[in-house]
């Protein structure tokens, strides 16, 4: 997870980042507060409702530690030498990262099991039992991130200026090395693990909907159910996440091979801060309250 950076970017890139940046803090917030008002006015929040509201926290922490980090970058260098502030910024993005990739896998597997039909069995069971899984999964989600995050930090080490070593007084911290085996192994459990939840769930759920489609057009049926609509939205969503997911892992995997002077870098880290706005918009043309809210903003301002 190579997000933390300690080299200066160039300066014409700022008000890129911090664009990016803000865009994906403000439509994060929106999918919080829509959510946040309708349980405020004593309506519950379903299953569903719960993992979008937690992703878009995620994605709203990865975002903030982003921006802080930009501008500690341009206009604070030196409090990224600070190991407190590094830990800090480092260990939430990856808290964000590890947090979204299990709650976007938790998201697909929800619709999973209320999209297929089980004849017992472990998913039988888990249909049965989904709604009170749901909280626990949010739960486990978070505690496995965090938890993930520790080992990394603990055994991250100092890189020192010409030949001093950290028992030197003198001693000039130029940046920091992170554990290349706890990372491998943070990365496997907690985003390969996740796409592969994303894939085999998503895979799924089009093979099933192109086969419902196939069997309703053989018997002249009508394909403009309400409830299939239902299904191909959150097929859709799946699909939509699962590319993203992909496109962020290439990303990140670029950005640990790519020097900070390299120019290539910075527009991998460009696209990189995309990752929280355009989950959100999945999210948000995934959720029918969040798309009818939007519709009505949008309606209000096209008033004269």
């Amino acid at each position: 997870m190579g997000s933390v950076f300690i080299g200066l970017p160039p300066n014409d890139y700022f008000a890129i980042l911090m664009v990016e940046v803000a865009i994906g803090i403000l439509t994060n917030a929106f999918i919080v507060l829509v959510n946040l008002r309708d349980w405020l006015k004593g309506q519950s929040l379903n299953s569903s409702d719960k993992l979008v509201v937690s992703l878009a926290l995620s994605n709203t922490c990865f975002s903030v530690a982003n921006a802080a980090t930009i501008v500690c970058a341009f206009f604070f260098v030196g409090l990224m030498l600070v190991d407190y502030i590094y830990y800090i910024l480092y260990g939430l993005m990856s808290y964000a990262i590890f947090s979204s990739s299990w709650l976007s896998s938790w998201l697909c597997l929800f619709f999973f099991l209320k999209i297929i039909t089980f004849q017992g069995g472990c998913f039988g069971w888990m249909k049965t039992k989904v709604e009170l899984l749901v909280p626990w999964l949010i739960f486990l989600s978070q505690v496995m991130s965090f938890a993930s995050v520790l080992p990394s930090i603990w055994t991250t080490t100092k890189m020192f200026a010409g030949n001093f070593t950290s028992s030197e007084i003198d001693a000039i911290v130029i940046g920091y090395q992170i554990n290349s085996y706890y990372n491998y192994i943070s990365v496997l459990v907690n985003c390969i693990v996740p796409f592969l939840i994303v894939t085999a769930t998503t895979g799924r759920i089009i093979a099933s909907l192109s086969l419902h489609a196939h069997h309703m057009k053989q018997n002249m049926e009508d394909s403009r159910g309400t409830s299939l609509k239902v299904h191909q939205v959150a097929a859709r969503t799946m699909s939509s996440l699962l590319v993203i997911y992909l496109m962020f892992y290439v990303v990140e995997l670029g950005l640990g091979f790519l020097s900070q002077t390299n120019q290539f870098y910075w527009m991998c880290f460009m696209l990189m801060l995309l990752f929280p706005t355009l989950q959100s918009i999945v999210l948000i043309t995934g959720n029918s309250k969040l798309r009818q809210v939007c519709s009505d903003l949008m309606s209000c301002k096209k008033k004269p």
